[in-house]
C-alpha cells in the first residue's frame, strides 16, 4: 500500500430530513471503518438538475417502478403534518436532532456536485469510488444513475460494499439496466444472500456477501461512540422499533408488556405517519438522535423490531430480541430477504417471529451467544478483508 492516503469517494445514503436511525448509523460506521483503513474519505453528494426532456425520458420507468405510490405517500404524510400540528411538532423535534447528527459526522466530508455533467466530471477527483450499504439499489434508484455509480468515469476503480436491492427479485423491465451497472463495477459486495444470487443471475460476475458496516465496528467501538449520550430510562423496559404498518405485530408487543410488567419504549411514526402507532407503547421517544437510539437499545431488557439494523444492534449487544416481518410473509413486495439472510448467517432463525401469539414465550428462549460471537468474528474478518482488497484496486490501462 502506498504511504500517501488514497482519496476515496463514498456514495453513502444521508438524506436530510430522513429520520430512519439505521440508515444514518450504517453511514456513520462506513465512515469510521474506511478511515480506520487509512483512507481519506469524501462523501459524494449529487444535486439533480434535470431538463424537461431528461425527466420525460425516465418517467415511464419511474411510473412502472412505483414512483406514483411513493409520491402519494409523501404527499399524504405532508398533508397530515399540516392538519395535525402536535404530530408535526414532535416529528420536527426528531428531524432536528437527526439532522444535527448528520451535520456533525457527515457534512465536513461532503463534496457537492450539481447536475449530471458536473457529477461525471467530478468522479475524476477520486482514486477510487464505492457505493455503500443499505437499500441503495431499490427499484426507483436505477433512473438517477447515482447509487449505481453510472456517473463514474471508466478510468476510476469502482465497487460496492454491502449494497442491497431491498427486494428479493428484479422487475423484468429493469433487468437490463441493473445488469449494465453491475457489469461496470470492478468488485461487488452485497449485504444479502439473495443479493448475491441476483447479481450472478443477471451477470457473469461473482458477488461477495459482506457484513453491514455497523457490524464492522466492535461492541467496544459502539460503546465508546455512545458515551456522550445522556439518554436514560430509570426502570426496566422493552424497546420497540417498528417501521411497518402491521397492527398484529404491535398487539403482540403490547401483550409482551403486560406479561412482563415492563413499559414499552416506542419510536412512533419513524418514516411517515403510521396510524398503527397512535396510542401504541408507554414511553414515546422523539428527541433521540442516532447514538441515543443505540444507547436505549443497549440498556433495554428486551428488544422487538421489524428493522434490519435494530436486529443487527440487538446481535451486537447480545440482547434478548425478536424480529417481526414488516409485511405479511405472502406479500411479494416485502423486504424479508434481508432479515432471513442476517438471521441465517448468525444461526438465529429462531429470533424471527412469524406469529405474534407466541412472542412472550419465544423472546425468553436462551441464545447461544458463544456461537454467535464466533460467527461474527469470522464474518467481520472476511468482510474487512474484502473491503481492504477493494480499496487497493488499481485499474490496469492499455
Amino acid at each position: 500500500m502506498e504511504n500517501k492516503k488514497r482519496k476515496v469517494g463514498g456514495v453513502i445514503i444521508m438524506h436530510p430530513n430522513h429520520n430512519n436511525y439505521g440508515t444514518s448509523l450504517q453511514g456513520f460506521a462506513t465512515v469510521k471503518i474506511v478511515e480506520k483503513l487509512g483512507c481519506d474519505l469524501r462523501i459524494i453528494r449529487y444535486n439533480k438538475q434535470r431538463t424537461l426532456i431528461e425527466l420525460l425520458k425516465t418517467l415511464p420507468g419511474l411510473i412502472r417502478s412505483g414512483a406514483i405510490k411513493a409520491v402519494v405517500d409523501r404527499r399524504k404524510s405532508a398533508r397530515f403534518k399540516k392538519t395535525h400540528p402536535e404530530y408535526s411538532t414532535l416529528i420536527d423535534k426528531r428531524t432536528l436532532v437527526v439532522n444535527q447528527f448528520k451535520q456533525k459526522y457527515f457534512e465536513p466530508l461532503c463534496d457537492y456536485y450539481t447536475g449530471w455533467k458536473s457529477l461525471c466530471k467530478g468522479s475524476k477527483n477520486y482514486d477510487i469510488i464505492f457505493v455503500g450499504s443499505d437499500q441503495v439499489w431499490g427499484p426507483l434508484s436505477l433512473y438517477a444513475g447515482f447509487y449505481n455509480l453510472m456517473f463514474v468515469d471508466e478510468c476510476i476503480p469502482q465497487f460496492s460494499y454491502a449494497s442491497s436491492f431491498g427486494k428479493s427479485f428484479i422487475m423484468n423491465h429493469q433487468k437490463k439496466g441493473v445488469a449494465a451497472f453491475l457489469n461496470k463495477m470492478d468488485a461487488i459486495g452485497v449485504r444479502e444472500i439473495r443479493g448475491k444470487e441476483i447479481v450472478e443471475e443477471l451477470t457473469n460476475k461473482k458477488a461477495t456477501v459482506v457484513a453491514d458496516p455497523t457490524l464492522l465496528l466492535s461492541r467496544d467501538d459502539w460503546e465508546q461512540a455512545i458515551e456522550s449520550s445522556t439518554m436514560q430510562i430509570d426502570e426496566p423496559y422493552i424497546l420497540c422499533y417498528m417501521l411497518g404498518p402491521r397492527k398484529d405485530n404491535r398487539a403482540a408487543v403490547t401483550n409482551l408488556g403486560k406479561n412482563t410488567g415492563m413499559k414499552i419504549v416506542v419510536f412512533r411514526h419513524m418514516d411517515w405517519y403510521e396510524p398503527a402507532d397512535e396510542d401504541f407503547g408507554d414511553i414515546p421517544v422523539y428527541d433521540a438522535n442516532c447514538l441515543d437510539f443505540v444507547k436505549l437499545l443497549k440498556n433495554a431488557a428486551y428488544v422487538v423490531t421489524d428493522s434490519f439494523h435494530c436486529s443487527v444492534f440487538s446481535i451486537l449487544f447480545e440482547k434478548q430480541f425478536l424480529t417481526f416481518y414488516r409485511l405479511p410473509p405472502t406479500n411479494k413486495m416485502s423486504s424479508h430477504s434481508r432479515i432471513d439472510s442476517i438471521m441465517r448467517i448468525f444461526g438465529l432463525e429462531g429470533r424471527i417471529c412469524p406469529d405474534g401469539a407466541f412472542a412472550s414465550e419465544q423472546i425468553t428462549k436462551p441464545i447461544k451467544w458463544d456461537d454467535v460471537r464466533l460467527r461474527l468474528e469470522e464474518y467481520r474478518a472476511q468482510s474487512v478483508s474484502f473491503l481492504k482488497d477493494c480499496l487497493e484496486l488499481r485499474r490496469v490501462k492499455n
